[in-house]
C-alpha cells in the first residue's frame, strides 16, 4: 500500500509540473540534479502500457531535449506514441521526432509503413503532420520510398494538404533527385493550382530548384510569366522575380519579354522589398547592358529612395545593388555619391563596409584627397568605447591602396601627400601585422617608378627605420623601408644614424626575409658614407671608419651561422668583404698625407652597387627571353653511379669495375662518334649481375630499356624533393624535347639503315597546348574601353622594362594586380546538401531509357527493311499475273510479339487496331500449297484462271500477314525486341 501511494504522484506529473520544478531551483547544480531526476522518471513512465502516460513523458523528453538532454534512447517509445490512434498523442510522438531522429537512428526504418499508413489516412490532420515530419527526419531510403506516396497527396482535397505535400518534395528531392523526373509533370501542373497558398508554394520550390539547375525549368516560363502578369501576391511576385533572374542567362530571349513587366512594376508599386528584386533582377541577371542608359538611369533614381528612409535594412540592400550597377555605368552612381559617403558615418559597421567597397569606383582626381580622407578616419576610434573589428580596418587600407594604385597611379597627382598617407598608414594600423608587406611594397614601388618623389621616400622611410616601435608592432614594413634607404642611399641625409638603426638589428629577432634585406642595405649606405668624397680622410676619419667598419664585421659575424641559406649566404659574402676593408684601412699611412678613401671603398663598391639604374621589371618580362641554343636541361652532366642494395664482395668488384670502366671512356679520343654504354645486364645466375660494355654497334633489350627509364624516374623523383633543384617550366621542357628531338632526327636521317626511317609521324599523338589569350588587350582595345589621364608634366613614371617589343606586354602588366589576397568563403547557414539537383538534367534521358529507345529504333528498321524488300519481291512477281480487286472489312488485328530483355525476363507487346476500316486492296491469289507463313511466293508458281472459295480464304490469310507488318510499323513499341523472335496472334 505504501509503494502505491509513492507511485501515484510520480506518473502524473506533467510538463507544467516539470517547467516549474526546473523554475524553482535556485543554482545551476540544483536544476541540473531535478532534470537528471525527471529523465529517471520519464525511463519508467515510457514502459508502462498506458499511452496517456507514454505520451506525457515523451512530451516531457521532447522540452528537456531542447534543454540539451539527449532522448535518444527512447526513439522506439516515440515511435510507439507516433502510432497512436489519438491525434493529440500522435503529434507528441511526431514532434518528438522531428526534434530527435536523425539520419543515424536505429528505428528510422521501422517508420516507413506507419508515415505510408498515415499518408493514406482519411483525416486529414493525420496527413499533415505525418508530411510535416517527413520533412525534418527524411533520408534517402525514406525519400525513394515515400515519393510515389507523397506525389498522390500533390492532388489531395484539401488545399491545405496540397500545399505541405508540394512544400515537402523539395526535401524528397534533395535526399533523391531521381524523383525529381517523375514529379516534374506535376509540379507544373500545381503552377495552375485555383488555390493561391498551393501555387505559391509551388513557386516557391521551383525557384529552389531553379537554384541548382536554371536549364532545367525554361520550359516554366509560360506559366510563370502568366503569375508574373496576372498576380497581385508581392510575395509569390518577389519569388517569381528571382526565379527569372536565374533563367535569363540561359536564354536571352526572355529579357525583351520580361522588361516591359518589370519596369511596370519598378515604376507602380510602394513596396520596398519588391522594388529591390525588380532592380536586382535586372543587373544581376545581365538584361543592364552598357547601352541601357534609360533603364540603368530608371534604376538609380529608384534606389535613392532607400536612402531617404530610416531603416537600415533598405540602406543596406540600396549599397548592394549599387555595387552592381557602378560595374556598367558608373557615372551615374557617381551623381549619387553624396548618399554613399553619409553611409561611411552610418553607427551600423556593414552599412559602412558596403560603403567602402563602393566608394573605389566613384573616385576621380578631383575626389580622391576628399575621400581618402574620410577612410582614413574610418581607422579611428571615434571614441573611448568605439572598438573598430581588425577585419574592417584591413579592408578600409586595403581600399585606399587600391584607389590610389588603380591603373599606375592614374589619379594621384602629388606623390609626396600620397607618400605621407602611407607612413601614416603605418602608424594608424601598428600592430595590424598582415597590412605592413601590403603598405611597404606600396611605399618601394613609388620609390622606383616616381623619380621626383624619390628623396622623399627616402626619408620617409629613414623615420620609419629609426621608429624603434616598429620592429615589435609592424616589422613587414621594415623589409620594403631598408630596401629603399640601401638602393637610393644617395639621398640620405643623416647615415650615422641609417647605419645605427640597421646596425641595431638581433639575430633571429626578426623574419628571415627582414633580416636579408637589412644585410643587403648594409654595405650600400656604408659605401654612400665612407666612400664620400666631400669629407676628407683625415687621421680621426680614419679611425671613425675603422670602428664602423669593425662593428659590421661584428654584426655580420653573428649571422654567418643564420640557418636560412639567404641570410647566411649574404653575410658570409659581406663579411670577407668588410674584412677586406679593414685590411686597406690599417694599411693606410698614419699622417694625412693621403685624404683619399680607399679605392676598394670608393670606387669597388661604388660600382658594385650604384654602377646601373635599377628600374621595374615586368612580371611577363622572363617569359619572352629566348632559351640559349643549345641547352639541353636533360642531359646529365656525369654517367651517374649505380649500387645495388646488398653490400657483398661480388657487388664491390661490379661497381669498382663500372668505375675503371668510365675511366677509360673519360681517356678515350673526344673525336669518337658515340661513347661506349656501361650498362649492367642479368648474368646467367639470375640473381648476379656484371659489368657489360656495349658499342655503339649494339642495341639495349627491352629489359635494359625499363631498368634505364626506371632509373630516370627516380633521377626526377630525387630532383622534385631536392629543395635546392630548380625544375624547369613546361614551357622550357618542350621546347628542350623538341630541339633534342630535332637533333636526333638529323642523326637518324643520316644514317643509311636507320630501323624506323620508314615509319609515319603520329600526329593525332602530338599534345595540344591550349593558350589563354583572352587576358592580352591589343593597344587599340585598351584605348577604346579607357582613356588614360596624362600626368603633370613635372611627374614622371618610371614604365617597366621588358624583352622585345614590349609595348603590348607593358601594357597588359600595367593592368595585372599587384596583391594577392585570399578571401574566405562563407558557407550556407542551412548547409543543405544540393549536389544531386546540380547534377540532374531533365532533358536528358535515363541510360536505360536511351538505351531501349535505341532497341527499338534498331528494330523497327530491321521490320521496315524487311517488308520493303517482300513489296520489291511481290512488285516483281505481279508483272506477270493480273491482280484481283477484293472488297473486305478490316478485323481488328492483334499482334502478341514475346520479347526478351537481357535473357533474363520476357514482356508482350500488344498492338491493336482499334478502328474498322472499309478498303479495297490488290492480292494476289494463290494456290493452297501456299498457306505457309512465308509472304514472298515462288515465281515457279502459276496463276489460275478462275478464284476459288479457298483460294479467297488464302487471300484473306495473306492479307493478315501484311497487317501483321502494318501494325508493328505504325504501332509505337517501347519495350525492347530480340532478334530471332517468333510472333503469334
Amino acid at each position: 500500500m505504501s509503494s502505491r501511494v509513492r507511485k501515484t504522484p510520480l506518473f502524473k506529473k506533467s510538463l507544467h509540473d516539470v517547467i516549474r520544478g526546473i523554475r524553482a531551483c535556485k543554482d545551476p547544480e540544483a536544476v541540473d540534479t531535478y532534470i537528471r531526476d525527471a529523465i529517471s522518471e520519464c525511463r519508467q513512465e515510457v514502459q508502462l502500457q498506458d499511452m496517456d502516460i507514454k505520451s506525457m513523458a515523451i512530451l516531457k523528453l521532447s522540452y528537456l531535449q531542447m534543454l540539451g538532454y539527449d532522448m535518444s534512447w527512447a526513439s522506439f517509445n516515440v515511435l510507439e506514441v507516433m502510432s497512436s490512434q489519438k491525434f493529440q498523442q500522435k503529434r507528441i510522438g511526431y514532434l518528438a521526432a522531428m526534434q530527435s531522429f536523425g539520419a543515424d537512428t536505429d528505428v528510422l526504418m521501422l517508420t516507413t509503413n506507419m508515415l505510408k499508413k498515415d499518408l493514406a489516412s482519411p483525416n486529414h490532420l493525420d496527413v499533415a503532420i505525418a508530411i510535416g515530419a517527413i520533412a525534418n527526419i527524411v533520408s534517402p531510403s525514406l525519400a525513394r520510398d515515400l515519393a510515389e506516396d507523397l506525389l498522390k497527396m500533390m492532388n489531395h482535397s484539401r488545399p491545405y494538404v496540397r500545399k505541405k505535400a508540394v512544400l515537402v518534395m523539395y526535401k524528397i528531392f534533395l535526399q533523391y533527385p531521381q524523383a525529381l523526373r517523375a514529379s516534374f509533370p506535376r509540379l507544373r501542373e500545381k503552377l495552375q493550382d485555383p488555390e493561391i497558398s498551393v501555387k505559391s508554394a509551388t513557386v516557391n520550390v521551383v525557384c529552389e530548384l531553379a537554384k541548382k539547375h536554371p536549364k532545367n525549368y525554361l520550359a516554366l516560363a509560360p506559366q510563370l510569366y502568366d503569375i508574373l502578369t496576372t498576380s497581385s501576391n508581392n510575395w509569390m511576385l518577389i519569388k517569381i522575380i528571382k526565379l527569372f533572374a536565374s533563367l535569363v542567362p540561359c536564354d536571352k530571349r526572355l529579357k525583351g519579354k520580361l522588361l516591359p513587366p518589370i519596369t511596370n512594376l519598378i515604376q507602380t508599386t510602394t513596396a520596398m522589398s519588391l522594388l529591390y528584386e525588380c532592380v536586382n533582377c535586372i543587373v544581376s541577371s545581365g538584361m543592364l547592358a552598357k547601352e541601357d542608359d534609360e533603364l540603368a538611369t530608371m534604376c538609380v533614381s529608384k534606389l535613392r529612395i532607400f536612402f531617404e528612409e530610416t531603416d537600415q535594412n533598405l540602406k543596406f540592400v540600396g549599397l548592394l545593388a549599387y555595387n552592381k550597377i557602378v560595374l556598367t555605368h558608373p557615372l551615374l552612381v557617381a551623381q549619387n555619391a553624396d548618399v554613399v559617403m553619409d553611409c561611411m558615418d552610418d553607427p551600423d559597421l556593414s552599412i559602412r563596409e558596403r560603403a567602402v567597397e563602393l566608394v573605389v569606383y566613384l573616385v576621380n582626381t578631383d575626389t580622391l584627397f576628399e575621400v581618402v580622407k574620410r577612410l582614413m578616419l574610418q581607422l579611428i576610434p571615434q571614441s573611448r568605447d568605439q572598438i573598430l573589428p581588425e577585419t574592417y580596418r584591413i579592408e578600409v587600407v586595403r581600399r585606399i591602396l587600391d584607389m590610389c594604385s588603380k591603373n599606375t597611379y592614374e589619379n594621384v597627382t602629388n606623390f609626396e601627400w600620397y607618400v605621407a598617407v602611407l607612413v601614416d598608414l603605418v602608424k594608424i594600423t601598428e600592430g595590424i601585422k598582415v597590412l605592413g608587406p601590403e603598405i611597404g611594397a606600396e611605399l618601394q614601388n613609388v620609390a622606383v617608378r616616381v623619380r621626383s618623389v624619390r628623396d622623399y621616400a627616402v626619408s620617409a622611410s629613414v623615420r620609419l627605420l629609426n621608429d624603434r616601435g616598429l620592429i615589435r608592432k609592424s616589422p613587414g614594413v621594415l623589409k620594403y623601408a631598408a630596401w629603399v634607404v640601401g638602393e637610393y642611399s644617395s639621398y640620405i641625409e643623416d647615415c650615422p644614424s641609417v647605419l645605427a638603426s640597421l646596425l641595431a638589428l638581433e639575430p633571429q629577432g626578426q623574419p628571415s626575409e627582414v633580416e636579408a634585406v637589412y644585410i643587403q642595405a648594409l654595405p650600400k649606405v656604408y659605401s654612400m658614407y665612407a666612400g664620400s668624397d666631400v669629407i676628407p680622410w683625415t687621421s680621426s676619419r680614419t679611425e671613425e671608419i675603422s670602428l664602423l667598419t669593425e662593428s659590421i664585421v661584428s654584426y655580420l659575424e653573428k649571422f654567418s651561422s643564420s640557418m636560412d641559406i639567404e641570410v647566411q649566404e649574404r653575410s658570409v659574402e659581406f663579411l670577407e668583404l668588410f674584412r677586406l676593408i679593414v685590411l686597406a684601412i690599417k694599411e693606410r699611412p698614419d699622417d694625412d698625407s693621403d685624404l683619399s678613401p680607399p679605392l676598394l671603398i670608393s670606387q669597388a663598391m661604388r660600382q658594385m652597387f650604384s654602377q646601373w639604374e635599377l628600374n621595374p621589371v615586368s612580371a611577363i618580362a622572363q617569359q619572352r627571353i629566348p632559351i640559349p641554343d643549345g641547352l639541353d636541361l636533360d642531359e646529365e652532366f656525369n654517367n651517374p653511379i649505380y649500387y645495388s642494395e646488398s653490400e657483398d664482395e661480388e657487388e664491390v668488384l661490379l661497381r669498382q669495375q663500372i668505375l675503371k670502366q668510365q675511366e677509360i671512356n673519360a681517356s678515350k679520343s673526344v673525336n669518337s662518334a658515340q661513347p661506349n654504354i656501361v650498362t649492367r645486364r642479368k648474368g646467367k645466375k639470375g640473381s648476379k649481375k656484371a659489368a657489360v660494355v656495349l658499342t655503339p654497334d649494339e642495341s639495349l633489350d627491352s629489359e635494359e630499356e625499363a631498368e634505364m627509364e626506371k632509373r630516370r624516374a627516380e633521377r626526377r623523383r630525387r630532383q622534385a624533393e631536392d629543395p635546392y633543384y630548380i625544375l624547369e617550366s613546361d614551357k622550357v621542357a618542350s621546347k628542350t624535347r623538341r630541339r633534342k628531338a630535332q637533333s636526333s632526327s638529323d642523326e637518324e636521317s643520316s644514317s643509311d639503315d636507320d630501323p624506323i626511317k620508314d615509319e609515319e609521324l603520329d600526329i593525332d599523338s602530338i599534345p595540344i597546348m591550349k593558350l589563354e589569350i583572352t587576358s592580352i588587350a591589343t593597344p587599340a582595345d585598351s584605348k577604346k574601353k579607357k582613356k588614360k589621364r596624362v600626368q603633370p608634366a613635372s611627374v614622371e613614371i618610371v614604365k617597366e622594362e621588358t624583352y622585345g617589343d614590349g609595348e603590348e606586354v607593358a601594357q597588359m602588366a600595367h593592368t595585372e594586380v599587384r596583391r594577392t589576397r585570399t578571401t574566405g568563403k562563407t558557407n550556407n547557414l542551412l548547409r543543405v546538401n544540393a549536389k544531386g539537383l546540380e547534377e540532374l538534367d531533365l532533358n536528358t534521358p535515363d541510360d536505360e531509357d536511351e538505351a531501349g529507345r535505341l532497341e527499338v529504333e534498331r528494330f523497327r528498321a530491321e521490320i521496315q527493311a524487311a517488308r520493303k524488300k517482300a513489296e520489291e519481291a511481290a512488285a516483281a512477281e505481279d508483272q506477270n499475273k493480273s491482280p484481283i480487286v477484293v472488297k473486305k472489312k478490316k478485323k481488328t488485328a492483334k499482334v502478341v510479339t514475346k520479347v526478351k530483355k537481357s535473357s533474363k525476363k520476357k514482356k508482350a507487346i500488344i498492338a491493336d487496331e482499334e478502328e474498322e476500316q472499309e478498303e479495297e486492296e490488290i492480292v494476289t491469289v494463290k494456290p493452297k500449297k501456299a498457306k505457309s507463313k512465308k509472304i514472298k511466293p515462288t515465281e515457279s508458281e502459276s496463276k489460275p484462271e478462275n478464284v476459288e472459295e479457298s483460294d479467297a480464304k488464302d487471300v484473306e490469310k495473306v492479307g493478315t500477314e501484311e497487317e501483321k507488318v502494318d501494325v508493328l510499323v505504325a504501332e509505337p513499341i517501347t519495350e525492347l525486341v530480340t532478334e530471332g523472335q517468333s510472333t503469334e496472334e
